[in-house]
């Protein structure tokens, strides 16, 4: 398997400010600030006394390798020269990847900075970044608190007392538990809007201090926070101390979308309506607002492939299609392989004669439906062998399928993840020139009628062709409505193109469009993608 790879945090610093906003204008600066310290008595700043976090280079390489791959170019740096630069007049978001001490050398460049997030700048605020500045009111004030100790050992932190109406926490699973972390207590003030809270009875005995009436002697128990300064908007996390924390998927979509929110392209509130639910049905679940079904998930399948049709606008137009007559193996939104290891696990054998079972076989192993409100998660065990060889398993994959409550617009966002692991050496392919497979999208006639737009580049309108291989996202948008479908590839495979239909009838990110992927026996691969109705 090919990983993917992008320019690492180390090879950005080495190149110059003025190089990299000339190659590529960025649009978030993420900063990794750590060794100066200023001494308070005499105002002098010395290379010495500071506190490093080993997790301050994993964090600016895997946030600007993620944000770089999902439309977010990046540039990194801890030179505070940056904040009067100009490279930074196309900044829109600064992350203090997990900084520490003293974050500028002069006035001017503080000011600069001030004034930048006054003005509607975002800031994303990591770990260690609430001890920026130390000794500072302003500082403390302007993120909204500042580090005071931690915890005596590391724990894990349940999002069970997490507001999620906030775009950064809907996109996580609502049981979902931070598996281990150096608990940070920054005695946050009233201005700022909690997000994550961990709750007194989830501290570990050896971290409970209490006071003389055996109260918590520390009030700073919200882990997560986000609040204005001035037009600006930023979001703090006391996550981030362990290295590994940044190459985890979900962490990396969480901060992404911490940074989507501070610089304004997402709302401040998620809202839900309360007339959406989800009901579980005979052959799956389903979303139903105002009577009418607004998604369903199939998972009892005469293909025995899990599906999503009907998916619907906002307004209730059905966008997808299934079991058309031209391709009958088509299921509106799902996922298929094209080749294993040489056999078809997409196309039926006899489709003319009503025989729609490939030569390979996807068997839906298991499934557990997670309801919660208006929001769903599906987890489904599967395994990928030959048709004429019952029992041989080639390739085990568990996915998560995440459907999120539609916002006061009726808008919402599917996230699907696909875990891969081979039990023998298994080779990917896909039809060429043109080629098709994986995460697919089928959509109705109507979408004839819709503009397509690429991000990250543009898509081939005048034929059936997959777009650059800088293009992660594909748009249909309905000129007459503003509503529409976006399909985006989270961290793609550098092998991966998004292949579409000239008549717009079809979206499909081909994770092996330029050559095949391998997995080796007991190797893993991780996919994963994001449908949002608009």
């Amino acid at each position: 398997m090919r990983n993917v790879r992008l320019l690492t945090a180390a090879a950005l610093c080495a190149l110059s400010l003025p190089l990299l906003a000339a190659d590529a204008p960025a649009k978030v600066l993420v900063y990794t600030r750590w060794k100066w310290v200023k001494n308070q008595q005499t105002g002098a700043v010395v290379d010495k006394g500071a506190f490093h976090h080993t997790s301050t280079e994993a964090a600016a390489d895997e946030i600007s390798k993620y944000f770089n791959a999902n439309g977010y170019p990046c540039l990194v740096t801890d030179d505070p020269a940056v904040f009067l630069s100009d490279a930074f007049k196309s900044i829109k978001c600064v992350v203090f990847a997990v900084t520490n001490h003293e974050q500028f050398q002069t006035d001017a460049q503080r000011e600069a900075f001030y004034s930048f997030v006054e003005n509607g700048g975002g800031v994303v605020a990591i770990h260690s970044a609430s001890a920026n500045e130390r000794g500072s009111k302003r500082w403390r004030d302007f993120l909204g608190g500042a580090f005071e100790r931690h915890y005596v050992k590391h724990q894990s932190v349940p999002f069970k007392h997490a507001d999620r109406s906030h775009p950064a926490i809907a996109c996580l699973p609502p049981d979902y538990v931070w598996a281990d972390d150096e608990i940070y207590l920054n005695h946050p003030d009233e201005k700022v809007r909690p997000l994550l809270t961990l709750d007194w009875e989830d501290v570990l005995e050896e971290s409970r201090k209490t006071d003389k009436n055996g109260k918590p002697a520390c009030g700073g128990h919200v882990l997560e926070w986000c609040k204005t300064y001035g037009k600006g908007r930023i979001f703090y996390t006391a996550l981030g101390h362990n290295p590994a924390d940044f190459g985890k998927m979900e962490f990396q979509l969480h901060l992404l979308n911490a940074a989507k929110w501070a610089m304004g392209e997402l709302p401040d509130r998620l809202a839900v309506s309360a007339d959406a639910k989800i009901e579980k049905v005979i052959d799956g679940v389903r979303l139903v607002r105002n009577g009418k079904e607004i998604w369903r998930f199939n998972l009892a399948t005469r293909e025995n492939k899990p599906f999503v049709h009907p998916l619907c606008l906002p307004d209730g137009r059905c966008v997808t299609d299934a079991r058309t007559s031209d391709h009958p193996w088509h299921l509106g939104l799902w996922f298929c392989w094209k080749y294993i290891n040489g056999l078809n696990y997409w196309e039926p054998r006899n489709p003319a004669a009503g025989n729609l079972f490939p030569d390979g076989m996807t068997v839906i192993r298991d499934f557990d439906i997670q309801p919660s409100g208006a929001a769903c998660d599906v987890k489904l065990k599967l395994w990928y062998g030959p048709r004429n060889e019952p029992g041989r398993v080639l390739l085990d994959e568990e996915r998560t399928v995440s459907f999120s409550a539609p916002d006061g617009k009726g808008g919402y966002r599917i996230t699907a993840t696909h875990r891969f692991t081979a039990r023998e050496k298994v080779t990917f392919d896909c039809r060429r020139p043109i080629g098709y497979g994986g995460f697919s999208l089928r959509m109705a006639s109507l979408m004839r009628e819709f503009t397509l737009t690429g991000e990250g580049g543009t898509p081939d309108a005048a034929k059936n062709v997959a777009g650059p291989k800088e293009m992660t996202a594909v748009t249909y948008t309905c000129p007459k409505t503003g509503h529409g479908v976006t399909v985006r590839m989270l961290a793609p495979l550098p092998a991966e193109r998004i292949y579409t239909w000239a008549d717009h009838r079809f979206a499909n990110p081909v994770p092996m469009y330029a050559e095949p992927l391998v997995l080796e026996p007991g190797g893993k691969m991780e996919l994963r993608y994001e449908v949002t109705v608009f």
